[in-house]
């Protein structure tokens, strides 16, 4: 029997900002995006900003969910089609997304492992990702984090009615292994990448 070893792609944890996040989503910090919303209450003390693209399929679910730290090895990615799932950093810790842009208009079902990245996201901010955006859940740096999360009623029960970890799709959840599909597995490079 010939059983090949698994690839191990090592990739740096980079600091997140607006531009480095486009490919996956949208930044959400310590600003508003688009002041000037005509809301005329306030208008001394409070900036309105332009409504967040929130967008999801059925009922709307907010979760919190506390992650303890440590740096597993990705071995799933998941994508959703009919959400924008939300990811926002309660408290004072960091927590990173490993992410692959969308490629879901080119018919492609795999995520392109030359463009996964892993972004450090500061205490208190967060990430509204775009359509079909490759993603691991979010993991806590050396500290545990609370983040709160946005979905979708149907992601959730899809994802709580699994008995044991195993690709999906159902529910709009497409969740891959890396393993069986790309025989891969992804580690953080931590120790290149401290800030």
């Amino acid at each position: 029997m010939n059983i090949s070893p698994t690839n191990v792609l090592k990739i740096p944890v980079i600091d997140a900002n607006i531009e480095n996040t486009k490919p996956y989503g949208h930044l959400l910090g310590d600003d508003v995006s688009k002041p000037g919303l005509g809301i005329p209450f306030y208008q001394e003390r409070v900036l309105e900003g332009e409504n967040i693209d929130f967008t999801y399929r059925g009922t709307a679910t907010f979760r919190t969910a506390k992650i303890l730290p440590g740096y597993p090895p990705i071995i799933w990615l998941e994508r959703h089609m009919h959400m924008t799932q939300m990811f926002i950093g309660l408290g004072q810790a960091q927590f990173i997304m490993v992410m692959a842009p969308p490629n879901h208009e080119n018919d492609e079902n795999l995520p392109n492992l030359n463009q996964v990245q892993a972004l450090r996201f500061p205490p208190g901010y967060g990430l509204l990702l775009h359509i079909g955006t490759w993603h691991d859940f979010p993991i806590a740096c050396d500290r545990p984090v609370v983040v709160l999360t946005a979905n979708s009623d149907e992601v959730v029960t899809a994802l709580s009615q699994m008995q044991t970890p195993g690709e999906m799709n159902q529910g709009d959840v497409y969740k891959i292994s890396l393993l069986k599909r790309l025989n891969c597995e992804i580690h953080l490079d931590v120790e290149s990448s401290r800030v």
